[in-house]
């Protein structure tokens, strides 16, 4: 309860209640109970005493009295990871912009994505399959993303709209007129299926996301010369 109503409680017309309320308890006619103002109820059925379940804090559409199991992995906060890498490419900043533009050939060097889809009416959006074997599983997932305003030759970012959640950024650095660092960082809720493994997920994406930067670096130094 906040302090506003505690004091309110005090005020010279609860004190008045209460005053009468000990006058009838003591007199010879039956006890009369004096019923409380709802504004003030204290019972234990008041929704202001009542903390809220996680359920309906952070997904309005869940029933939070729901027994069902589908409703099971709403009642606690999913778990996110972050990796980030960064490499240096020996190609002007410009041109390793460009390659990593070209969303439909980044499973060129992220061997874990099988595809890379752009819509043809939005060409904002595309749609990604990962494919990989971790943890004797064979993994899949997809997803609707949606890349957000660029700025050129600094940075490409995006967020998933549909699918497995993730976001991500890359930023190019110049260094000088034939050379530029690019930094990749990569964010994702870990699958349910794969909770179990989430502390060995993280540094396993973390070396897939620097493989990936490594073979990026080898492509776009051959477009270079080609």
């Amino acid at each position: 309860m906040s302090a506003t109503a505690i004091f309110s409680l005090t005020n010279s017309n609860a004190v008045a209640a209460t005053v009468f309320c000990n006058r009838n308890l003591h007199s010879n006619n039956a006890a009369v109970a004096a019923k409380p103002s709802s504004r003030y109820s204290l019972s234990s059925s008041s929704s202001l005493m009542k903390p809220c379940p996680l359920a309906s804090r952070f997904s309005p559409l869940i029933s939070p009295t729901s027994k069902s199991s589908v409703f099971r992995r709403f009642d606690t906060l999913m778990e996110w990871q972050e990796c980030k890498v960064k490499k240096k490419v020996e190609v002007p900043v410009s041109v390793a912009y460009g390659l990593y533009s070209e969303r439909e050939s980044i499973p060129r060097w992220m061997t874990f994505i099988s595809s890379v889809k752009v819509l043809k009416d939005k060409s904002d959006l595309s749609r990604w399959t990962l494919k990989y074997k971790a943890f004797g599983q064979n993994l899949e997932y997809s997803w609707l993303a949606k890349n957000l305003q660029p700025l050129p030759n600094q940075k490409i970012h995006w967020i998933s709209l549909e699918g497995l959640p993730n976001r991500g950024t890359v930023r190019f650095f110049p260094q000088g007129p034939s050379s530029c660092e690019v930094e990749l960082t990569f964010a994702y809720e870990v699958p349910l299926l794969l909770i179990p493994f989430a502390t060995a997920l993280q540094p396993l994406m973390q070396g897939m996301i620097k493989d990936s930067l490594e073979q990026f670096a080898e492509i776009a130094k051959s477009t270079k010369t080609t």
